[in-house]
């Protein structure tokens, strides 16, 4: 072989064996990072229209009815429970809840006693089930810290209650 033609061969192989680069496709773009979005304002805690806090007192604009003589909680009165344990749990504040049930003074002292502990459980009870968590206590006082003593209905009426002592946390 001539030596031209050596040189032409080696050179076309050199070449067939470098063939041009194929250009590469372009890098991709950077991933943009997406601006975190502000979290959603919290929504405000709208407390029930007929319980509210008042110092040390959690109080119900209308009475806890009952049945007559007994612990019964009426169904007149789940609608207001449902507003103290909705009340409850918008305030985690509230360590504990003391609930006082009171009687009038018909009947005998020891009865009013035991009714108003009863109550006042009852009461405790239907908190417990609505979903309070806060520590609490029942106890009844009977008749011995009337609001008023005259020998009306409408006295007897605001005798028998249910009270609620908070302790903030």
């Amino acid at each position: 072989m001539k030596p031209g033609i050596l040189s032409i061969l080696c050179l076309v192989s050199a070449g067939l064996a470098c063939k041009p680069a194929i250009p590469a496709e372009p890098p991709p773009e950077p991933a943009t990072v997406a601006e975190d979005e502000p979290a959603p304002a919290p929504t405000a805690v709208v407390d029930p229209s007929d319980v509210h806090i008042e110092g040390d007192h959690l109080v119900i604009d209308r009475h806890i009815n009952f049945a007559f003589d007994k612990s019964e909680i009426l169904a007149d009165s789940f609608d207001l429970l449902d507003h103290v344990a909705q009340l409850l749990k918008n305030h985690p504040e509230i360590a504990k809840l003391h609930i006082i049930g009171h009687t009038d003074s018909a009947g005998g002292a020891d009865h009013n006693q035991k009714l108003s502990d009863a109550r006042a459980k009852a009461v405790l009870e239907a908190l417990r089930s609505r979903g309070a968590t806060q520590t609490m206590d029942a106890v009844g006082k009977g008749e011995s810290q009337h609001l008023c003593s005259e020998d009306t209905e409408d006295c007897h009426q605001k005798n028998r209650r249910v009270e609620f002592l908070i302790e903030a946390g």
